[in-house]
């Protein structure tokens, strides 16, 4: 499912149902097999990909990875919207709200 509009703040996310996903060292590696495409996470990618096992706020989620990665809430917030919207466009996750 691709996403026409850019997340918000507000926007609420979670992982897509029927993915499947496997550990190669520190990296995730995701398989979509509706598009038969993958997608490999760093550490901080699979944080997120972790926390979002249940539907979650954007904005809940990028003040929990600052408390967690102690870094500048703007910065991370900017950031993980950028991935949020890149996993959406890859129809990695699903956004209940916008």
């Amino acid at each position: 499912m691709a996403v026409n509009t850019p997340l918000t703040p507000g926007s609420v996310v979670s992982r897509t149902e029927g993915l499947m996903s496997t550990s190669l060292g520190e990296e995730l590696v995701i398989l979509n097999p509706a598009n038969d495409d993958y997608v490999g996470l760093d550490e901080i990618g699979r944080r997120v990909w972790d926390l979002l096992v249940r539907p979650e706020p954007v904005q809940d989620l990028c003040l929990r990875l600052t408390r967690e990665y102690r870094g500048d809430p703007r910065q991370i917030s900017a950031d993980i919207l950028d991935f949020l919207n890149e996993m959406a466009a890859e129809g990695l996750v699903y956004v209940a709200d916008r």
